[in-house]
């Protein structure tokens, strides 16, 4: 994502230049345009990017909770040796959607150098979760 929105902000930046440079009125507007698509170019992608991750996190609480369902209805039938054990699972797991729930909840608040540790973490416990199941 850091790539494709340098190069589409250094793409910004070349029609500014030539948009500046030009004397032609046709040429001018076209400049215009190009930086004007440009720019909602990168715009669109981060977008595009965070709704992405909005919905894989609700993918992911999700699954989370069909497995507490799970953990739940095992946790009512089972023996005593093996309630301990069920019940470190389902309090794990609940922990784990809890910080989803913060992150999501948090989610509009990261600026652009905050987002890609924001993202990093967030895949992290989507890891997690794919462990314990």
């Amino acid at each position: 994502m850091k790539k494709l929105s340098f190069y589409l902000l250094l793409l910004v930046f070349m029609g500014y230049f030539t948009l500046s440079s030009c004397g032609n009125d046709a040429s001018s507007e076209n400049a215009k345009k190009e930086v004007n698509e440009a720019s909602d170019a990168v715009g669109d992608a981060i977008v595009v990017e965070r709704n992405d991750l909005k919905r894989e996190i609700s993918e992911a609480q999700s699954k989370i909770d069909r497995r507490l369902e799970k953990l739940n209805n095992d946790l009512k039938s089972a023996k005593a040796d093996a309630k301990a054990g069920i019940q470190k699972d389902i309090d794990r797991l609940e922990a784990k959607r809890k910080k989803l729930g913060e992150d999501l909840n948090n989610f509009g608040d990261k600026t652009d150098n905050e987002w890609d540790q924001f993202r990093a973490n967030v895949r992290e416990t989507f890891k997690d979760i794919g462990d314990d199941n």
